[in-house]
């Protein structure tokens, strides 16, 4: 147990890291699967181009992070340290990930209504993987190896010392504050992923907002 807490921040970024990929199977197995048929049938070029761009690109990349993440705890849990570069890694891959994900939903909207196990799906799973994965990505930001926090994005609300923890509580809030971000830009960096961030939020309100409706039209 003693091996495990030599390096908390990285055991608890691999948690993050760890949610986000078993999020990502199930989006893989309950939200895209179900689509395939629909995709094919839509005639929507985007849909298509988008489906076939996440079929050539991440099948193969999403079974090396399959093979490579037993490796990756194994070394966190005998208490060696992970490079730096492996998380960005991860993090990265699973940013354009959400980013490819969003499109799909966003052109999902231009056909007729799919299988209510799919409008839940996308409910139920994108937001809390939109979560982590913003969390990830504002504190990788505002840390990028500083030593203080809240020197690129800030948190208000949060009190000192602030933690990974806080990142992820606050993209939970946005979500909860009906679609504000509560993340607020410090430097110009800080103020335009702040402002892509609520960009999302006010595309996710308005997809949830869609897909509760067409949801209610099935069950009618």
């Amino acid at each position: 147990m003693r091996t495990l807490w030599r390096n908390p921040e990285q055991i608890k970024e691999g948690l993050a890291l760890s949610l986000l990929a078993l999020l990502q199977i199930v989006i893989s197995g309950l939200f895209l699967h179900d689509a395939i048929d629909f995709v094919a049938n839509s005639g929507n070029p985007l849909i298509i181009g988008i489906d076939a761009f996440m079929q050539a690109l991440f099948r193969p990349l999403s079974l090396l992070f399959a093979i490579s993440f037993p490796i990756f705890w194994f070394a966190l849990l005998t208490g060696k340290r992970v490079p730096r570069w492996l998380f960005d890694a991860v993090g990265i891959w699973y940013c354009l990930r959400l980013l490819v994900e969003f499109a799909l939903l966003n052109a999902l909207l231009f056909t007729p209504a799919v299988s209510p196990r799919l409008l839940v799906g996308q409910i139920l799973v994108f937001i809390p993987c939109f979560i982590v994965t913003w969390g990830w990505m504002i504190w990788r930001i505002d840390f990028q190896g500083k030593e203080l926090a809240q020197q690129i994005v800030r948190l208000p609300g949060e009190t000192e010392p602030i933690t990974s923890f806080d990142y992820y509580h606050t993209s939970v809030m946005s979500i909860v504050n009906k679609g504000n971000s509560k993340f607020e830009g410090v430097t110009r960096t800080g103020r335009v992923f702040v402002l892509i961030h609520s960009l999302m939020l006010l595309d996710l309100l308005g997809l949830i907002i869609a897909r509760v409706y067409a949801l209610v039209q099935k069950m009618i």
